[in-house]
């Protein structure tokens, strides 16, 4: 299908590109467009403006300061995939196939907020903030918050994410772990998990959920069970076993309901066994 009619706005710097969000209601920013094109041609966006922000400098980049790595925007997949970002760029090798990686960005990908999306697991999981920026300021808040529901991220009109910021998590294990029904389709279950390791304790531990409800989750009741004891396989099995309770997926042509609830207990198993191992 043939995306409707709209113009085509290019702003010289991000005050201009927000200006003319603000004074928009209908028009949408563009970066990669991997996210947003799709849904203009099947038209359920319609806006009378895209305002292409992809080439602006001050978007682009990943500063490392002190704990955390500061991510523009319009950083593209491959970009944040060959940063050595613990467990991001993991979770970035796996997003569908080389093209979408050399043109999709961070920013488009977590404004978009689709349910199977990789990102929201490792970005819940490490306790990512979002930078969000107006024409009458800025405001930070935690991607747990910033993902109210299925594409529906916290932007107000007029706003535009300016940056992720995420802790480095030195010293820890990680691994994302992605069932998918064919090589660079969205995730049918997504599994990010980050672990600090004492000798044969677990001191710390992270585990984020895609693909399995309205938006990712943190699964920490499952945590709290990979914390309680000596590193085992009863207790990895527990901890899986446990994060089946956060998944509550809707039956689709990836599969049934109760098919991936179940791959969250193989998926999470899967995923802390590889951290372990690194």
């Amino acid at each position: 299908m043939y995306p409707p009619k709209f113009s085509y706005v290019i702003p010289d710097n991000v005050k201009e590109a927000l200006e003319f969000l603000e004074s928009h209601d209908d028009a949408k920013p563009l970066a990669g467009g991997h996210s947003l094109i799709p849904m203009l041609k099947l038209r359920i966006f319609r806006p009378s403006y895209l305002v292409e922000i992809r080439k602006l400098p001050e978007l682009k980049y990943i500063k490392m300061e002190g704990n955390v790595v500061k991510i523009g925007p319009v950083v593209t997949h491959y970009d944040i995939m060959k940063a050595n970002i613990p467990l991001l760029s993991e979770t970035a090798s796996k997003i569908a196939d080389p093209q979408v990686r050399n043109m999709g960005t961070i920013g488009g990908s977590i404004s978009h907020l689709d349910p199977s999306a990789d990102y929201p697991a490792a970005l819940i999981a490490m306790d990512a903030k979002i930078r969000i920026k107006s024409t009458k300021g800025e405001r930070v808040e935690s991607f747990s918050s910033f993902a109210k529901d299925m594409f529906t991220p916290d932007l107000n009109p007029g706003e535009l994410v300016a940056e992720i910021e995420v802790p480095l998590l030195k010293d820890y294990k990680f691994s994302y772990q992605k069932l998918e029904r064919r090589a660079g389709d969205f995730a049918i279950v997504g599994v990010a998990v980050a672990l600090k390791v004492n000798g044969d304790v677990i001191q710390d531990a992270r585990i984020g959920l895609t693909a399995v409800n309205k938006t990712a989750v943190r699964a920490s009741e499952a945590e709290k069970i990979l914390l309680s004891g000596k590193i085992s396989e009863k207790l990895i099995e527990e901890a899986a076993t446990k994060a089946m309770d956060y998944a509550n997926p809707t039956s689709d042509i990836r599969g049934s309901a109760e098919y991936k609830k179940k791959m969250v207990k193989v998926m999470t198993k899967r995923a802390i066994l590889a951290a372990l191992n690194r």
